[in-house]
Formats: C-alpha cells, structure tokens, sequence
C-alpha cells in the first residue's frame, strides 16, 4: 500500500538518500546482521564486588567485544563473558546490562537488566570460614504425605519469555515434570495465535534452589509441544546459556509430583509457588482454597478450577500444589468483575497429561515441533506487514519520526536518487515517540530497497534489504534498526 508523501517529507527522503551516496561513512560494510543478545545472570554479590556473567552472543563475522553497562553508562569493554565490579559501595543499588558488538560494528539489543543491591555485611564474614560447629541433631523426615515446601519450590522455575534477537520480552512460571528436564508451562508463555515468541521455540529457564536467593537465567530450554486453546505448553532445557548440551544426570532436578485434579472438592486447601512480577526475582508461595469449579463447554469435564489463592503476572505457568504436595493444576488466569471482584483460575492438570505425553515422545527432535494454531495451518497470504523499531546507536533511545521507506520492487537505491519519482516509493512511515514503526500490506514473492533515516543522524540505504519468499505467512518484526549521528 502507498501512502501519501508530502513534498517537504519527499524531499527530505531525497536528501538522506543522496548524503548516504556521497558519505563514505555511511557505506555499510556486506556484514549488517547484529549478534543474538547475550544473557546476563548475577553470580554473586558481596559487599565488596558484584560478580556478572553472561551467555556467549552468537554472529557471522565473530564478537568483537562486550560493552557492560552500570546505571546506563559503560562500566567496561572486554573479550570475556564475565566481569567483577570491585567499584561498588554496600547499600548501593545497581543496575546492569550487556550489548555485544561483532567485528563489523554490528550491536546487539540490550541484555536483560539485572537490579542488584550490593550487601551491607563485612567482607571478612564473607570470605574467612566459620570455625567448625558440634554436629546438629538430625531433624525427622517429614511423614509421608505431608508437604515439604523446600523441596516443592525447587520443581517450580522461573521461565524467561525471549524473542527471536533473544532478547527478553516477559517472564512467567513452570514445573518441572521429569528428570530430563521437562517444563510443563502456559502456552502464553511461549507463543500466541501467530505462533512462537522465538520461531525456534527457545525460552531461557532459571532454577529454583535457595528459595531466599533471586533466581538468574541458567539454561535455554526449547518448545516440546502444546495446546493453545488449552494454554498449556511444554518445554524441555536442552543446554546452557553458552550453548552447551546438557545432559539430564548433569541437571539432577526435582520433579513435582502429578496428582488428580478430578478429586479436588470445594474448599480443599491449595498452594500456589511461582514468580509473580510483584514478587520481585524470589519465588513467592500464597495459599487459599478450591473456590469452585468451571465447564465452559458442558461437557462434565472441569475446564477450570477456581480459587481464592492469589495469582498475579508472572505466577502464569507456575504450581499449584494440593495439601499432600502433588501438583493439581497450573496457575493461569485472574478475572476481575463489575465491582472488583476478583477470581482466580486454574488449569487442571489432568487437562495435561496427554500434552505431556506427546512432548515426551519428542525427545532428542533436534527440530521444533510444529505449532499448532486454533484454526489448523495456515494458508498462504499474499501481504504481510512489517514493523520494528528505530533507536539511537549510542543511547539506544528512541528517534521519533524517523522515516522508514520502502521502494516499490525492482526499484534500486541508484534509481531512486538519479530520478527521484513518487512512484518508486511502496511505502512510507515514520516512527512514533516510541520509535516504533508499521509498514502495512507488503506484498509477498518480492525483494525491496530499503532507506532509514532522520534528521541529524547517518541514513542506511540498501538495496534488496528485505526478500519476502512467495509463501511468507508470518509478520516480519525487524526489531531495533540502529542510526548514529552525523
């Protein structure tokens, strides 16, 4: 679709195309693929320093450096995957991220943000060891049918949604299902009805061990299988956050324990284990009852359990756990009514036990299953649309009204400056305060020259930028298109 172009923004267009022509800094190299976004963890925190590490960004031409920022200004460059901050000060709070840049100047999106409160104790009683203690009477075993929360909260985990730039863009909840390291999870966790959040199905996953310690990212996982109409999915950890294949003796995890959702009655006790966004970055526990029940399609079979135990973002995909400790449902929904009231539901886990079954029979796929969607595959479209966003190079802020122009096919960057025609232009947009943009109705089957620019900042011009294959279904989301100033 072409949208109208006034003559001061046409010639405005004209002029960028014409400066990155003639500016040799502006000629971009044949390397223009940014490295995937690398995964920050927090290894350890003492009064002294802040130990950081993060996963390996993957790129073509290879990693050139890691540039970590504190507080948003860059506290370090270096080769490696970690980095100790001794310049901290006890009480101080922090902030940090990583962006890898490959050998051709290419940067990644930002990492995820880690918040740390550097700890207030005395660094001798961190590192000198305590003197050796008379041995502690060994507590009695828990009777058998009685709940351990302890080791309860280590079946729950936290799942880091990531997009295809493994850039995370949410985070939710799991239950680990087995010894080889199956997640079962909400299906919106890991896709919605346009499919996964990461076409190859990849979430990043963080244990739960000390239930006092914030959980960090420690492992990719990769979708098994799922039901979107169930919103359930399942997930298995497949390797570290270097891309190392792990095995599952390597992983020794705590499975929960599955048990009969059928047999719930009103007004049993329930408890629910997950990361809520509310709660910071530690597992959080809250507790109610089996409120009721929902069959949305009258089918005597439950769809939903209702509960008064809470359930907030994040919770979603989390454990739900009977007073015997076997896990009965998935923490799922919260509904509020006219008159705020609120109710929150459950899904069975007997609605799960095929899906779990299913994935299992996945195991060792190196391929991602396929996405099953709510009304069956899809047929091939003949548009799509395109959108991402433009930032600042150097702040990485957004630049509101920057112009993304797309040339009609066949048009060439050439062409279009030698004899500029409104005609040669498929489409127009420009970036909102949030930089984002939307191109709508892109045809399919064709390759197309693309220039990006604003004022005050080097344009990127590009021939055949975007290929589009005849039988694209999906939305193309770019993600961040980076400009430096002039």
């Amino acid at each position: 679709m072409l949208k109208s172009v006034n003559k001061r923004k046409f010639l405005a267009v004209m002029a960028l195309a014409v400066v990155m022509l003639f500016s040799s800094c502006s000629v971009r190299g044949e390397d223009d693929k940014p490295p995937t976004a690398p995964v920050l963890t927090v290894k350890e925190v003492l009064s002294d320093r802040v130990s950081l590490a993060w996963s390996e960004s993957y790129d073509d031409s290879g990693i050139d450096e890691y540039r970590l920022y504190r507080n948003s200004d860059v506290l370090a460059r270096v080769e490696e995957t970690q980095y100790d901050d001794t310049d901290v000060v006890p009480g101080e709070q922090y902030e940090y991220y990583v962006v890898a840049y490959d050998k051709a100047g290419n940067k990644s999106s930002k990492s995820v943000r880690q918040t740390v409160k550097v700890d207030e104790g005395s660094i001798e009683a961190k590192v000198t060891p305590e003197p050796e203690q008379p041995s502690k009477p060994v507590e009695p075993s828990q009777p058998e049918g009685t709940r351990d929360m302890n080791r309860l909260a280590k079946s729950t985990v936290r799942l880091y949604v990531l997009d295809d730039d493994f850039v995370c863009i949410g985070t939710g909840s799991g239950t680990i299902m087995n010894e080889q390291g199956y997640i079962l999870t909400n299906y919106h966790c890991v896709g919605d009805d346009y499919g996964l959040y990461n076409s190859e199905g990849y979430v990043a996953i963080a244990l739960t061990n000390d239930v006092r310690a914030n959980a960090q990212p420690q492992y990719f996982a990769q979708f098994r299988g799922g039901d979107p109409f169930l919103d359930l999915a399942v997930v298995q950890i497949t390797e570290d956050l270097n891309g190392n294949r792990v095995s599952a003796a390597d992983l020794r995890l705590t499975p929960a324990k599955i048990g009969d959702s059928d047999a719930l009655n009103i007004g049993e006790e329930i408890n629910i284990l997950g990361y809520p966004g509310v709660g910071g970055d530690t597992i959080t526990f809250t507790a109610g009852k089996v409120s009721g029940f929902v069959d949305e399609n009258y089918d005597d079979e439950i769809d939903w359990i209702k509960t008064d135990a809470i359930i907030s973002h994040g919770n979603s995909g989390g454990t739900a756990i009977n007073s015997k400790g076997e896990m009965i449902g998935v923490p799922t929904q919260k509904l509020i009514g006219m008159d705020v009231d609120i109710m929150f539901l459950l899904k069975p886990i007997n609605q799960a036990v095929e899906i779990l079954e299913a994935a299992y029979a996945q195991s060792g796929l190196p391929d991602v299953p396929v996405t099953p969607g709510p009304s069956g595959p899809s047929s091939p479209s003949s548009v799509i649309d395109i959108y991402g966003f433009i930032v600042d190079a150097f702040t990485f802020e957004p630049i509101e009204g920057a112009m993304f122009v797309i040339l009609r096919a066949g048009v060439t960057i050439d062409q279009f400056v030698n004899d500029p025609q409104d005609s040669m232009i498929l489409y127009y947009t420009e970036a909102d305060a949030d930089g984002f943009f939307y191109c709508e109705d892109i045809p399919v089957g064709d390759s197309y020259s693309v220039i990006v620019g604003a004022e005050g900042y080097v344009p990127i011009a590009e021939d055949y930028a975007l290929y589009i294959d005849a039988y694209e279904t999906e939305d193309w989301y770019l993600g961040n298109i980076y400009l430096e100033m002039e």
